[in-house]
């Protein structure tokens, strides 16, 4: 996975812990839902145990189509825990893909 992408999605998940128009949120919905799916996708590749199973739950409460509503304040909370996870495990997803070109 790019690293701008990583950092991109990262950015908008804290970004999301502000109070903003509904289409921020869609739009975040689209690009986390992407990204986590991604993520998954490449660390089952890698043979990752948990990863693919943190990243796949992150993708389905993410997604667009089938929304699954939470109270604003565990949105914010769920927003900034994913952006966080997702930085940290960056270099992860980075080497691993590295390794795998």
């Amino acid at each position: 996975m790019p690293r701008v992408v990583i950092f991109i999605a990262a950015g908008m998940l804290f970004i999301g812990v502000l109070p903003l128009p509904y289409g921020y949120y869609m739009l975040l919905r689209f690009v986390a839902c992407g990204v986590f799916a991604w993520a998954a996708f490449i660390t089952y590749e890698k043979n990752e145990e948990v990863l693919p199973w943190v990243f796949g739950i992150l993708a389905v409460v993410f997604n667009p189509l089938i929304k699954i509503h939470f109270p604003k304040e565990l949105w914010a909370v769920i927003d900034f825990c994913s952006g966080l996870f997702l930085l940290l495990i960056s270099k992860r997803l980075l080497t691993n893909e590295q390794k795998g070109t």
